[in-house]
């Protein structure tokens, strides 16, 4: 057993070491001393936790680095107004996803289009032009993105919906030598929502990975996704006297919240502050905020699940094999991987 994977699997489900301890009739000195590699639990004792946690025993013993939300390669929003407890448990359930992404993608390969570059917002005139680099690299028409998640999907990233439990953090997006872009958002967001911030999180993987923290990479990454999702140079005719009807009117066709048409009508001098305040203020009036009307279809991601129907399909593993490849029961897998995707994927033979 590898104590370290014990406890990031007991962070993924939210547990102490007192309410997993007892949940497995365990003694919580116990199961510290396991945590710090001190004891060896019994074989009896492994079943018990492995069944509680939604894991396998086999996964206990896995060698995988486990990364932290203070590594350079992780970027979430919020993260100060977050517990610990819940950081541990989303920062637990992001690696696990990972490490079994890595795991999918032995003998599979995904054909990309393009890549994710990387662009430095202080080499190229700041996140917006950056922004519009990106949209003339991966060949995007102009006006409106149609499709978020395919647009990440086709330079290889991959994108996963996970309930974090919490609305204060929206996504994380992770990337590790080795293995694909993650960007696993969180699946309460109303579609609107989830384009802009699958558009922020690659604005972080573009301009920050790699590099050191910055104090504004928040900002930098709001930036480029408005410039990404609305550019300026198709987007300002339309946002020119705009009101609460005009921003529900574009809503469908540039596939962003009102609130997101409104701020940026702001950001581009349309409007002055006082006049987006007093919108703003009108929305809440209405009901409009935090959920607005007319959403958006949903853009589903598909790359993940189609990796696991290749191996499902094409190299002929039973549903249970490939779970114990994963670590995980086989109904948390048909219940998490199995929706079969759209686009089908080239097996590596």
């Amino acid at each position: 057993m590898n104590p370290r994977m014990l406890t990031t699997a007991r962070d993924a489900q939210g547990l102490t070491q007192k309410e997993l301890g007892e949940a497995c009739r365990i003694p919580q000195s116990r199961l510290s001393k396991a945590e710090s590699g001190i004891v060896e639990l019994t074989s009896d004792e492994l079943q018990r936790l492995a069944k509680r946690l939604d894991v396998t025993v086999a996964l206990l013993s896995w060698s995988d680095e486990v990364h932290g939300f203070g590594s350079a390669s992780f970027f979430h929003r919020k993260q100060q107004s977050l517990s610990q407890k819940t950081l541990r448990k989303i920062q637990a359930q992001v690696n696990f996803l990972r490490m079994r992404l890595q795991r999918l993608y032995q003998g599979i390969e995904v054909d990309a289009d393009r890549a994710i570059p990387s662009m430095n917002p202080d080499e190229h005139d700041g996140p917006e032009e950056v922004a519009r680099r990106l949209r003339a690299y991966w060949q995007l028409p102009m006006g409106p993105v149609g499709n978020m998640v395919n647009a990440i999907e086709n330079a290889g990233g991959v994108i996963f919906r996970n309930d974090f439990g919490t609305h204060r953090i929206n996504a994380i997006s992770v990337w590790h030598p080795g293995a694909p872009a993650l960007f696993v958002v969180n699946s309460t967001l109303t579609p609107e929502q989830q384009r802009f911030v699958l558009a922020h999180e690659l604005g972080h993987m573009v301009m920050h990975e790699g590099f050191p923290p910055r104090d504004y990479a928040e900002r930098e990454a709001d930036r480029f996704a408005e410039e990404f999702l609305m550019p300026a140079a198709s987007v300002t005719s339309d946002l020119r006297g705009i009101d609460l009807k005009r921003a529900a009117t574009l809503k469908p066709y540039w596939k962003v919240s009102m609130q997101s048409l409104i701020l940026r009508a702001e950001h581009l001098g349309l409007i002055n502050s006082g006049r987006c305040r007093s919108l703003h203020a009108y929305m809440n009036k209405l009901g409009y905020l935090p959920v607005e009307p007319f959403p958006v279809e949903r853009e589903e991601p598909s790359v993940l699940v189609d990796m696991v129907q290749v191996h499902l399909d094409d190299h002929e593993y039973t549903t249970k094999e490939l779970a114990d490849v994963l670590g995980m029961p086989r109904n948390k897998m048909l219940d998490d991987f199995t929706k079969r995707g759209q686009r089908p994927l080239r097996v590596v033979s």
